[in-house]
């Protein structure tokens, strides 16, 4: 399955300058998608409105949750399954 993800953040928890937090927003999420067996496709973001947009393929929903598991505290995260057409 394909999932659309938008995160967003405000300013109180942006992690572009803090080096520890980025860490595991940057490689963390990478490094979790393998672990946990999800795909990712794309991965951008806006860092002037603190949002950051994840296309992922993965065979269930609780991949996709244990992937994001450890940077939850980091914003809000919509997740939507979507479709190629």
């Amino acid at each position: 399955m394909l999932f659309h993800v938008t995160h967003t953040h405000d300013y109180s928890t942006c992690t572009t300058h803090v080096p520890e937090k980025m860490k595991v927003f940057g490689n963390g999420i990478t490094d979790a998608a393998k672990a946990n067996g999800v795909t990712i496709h794309g991965r951008y973001s806006n860092r002037m409105e603190h949002t950051a947009f994840f296309i992922l393929e993965a065979d269930t929903f609780e991949a996709i949750d244990a992937t994001f598991d450890a940077v939850l505290e980091f914003g809000h995260f919509e997740i939507t399954p979507v479709i190629k057409k």
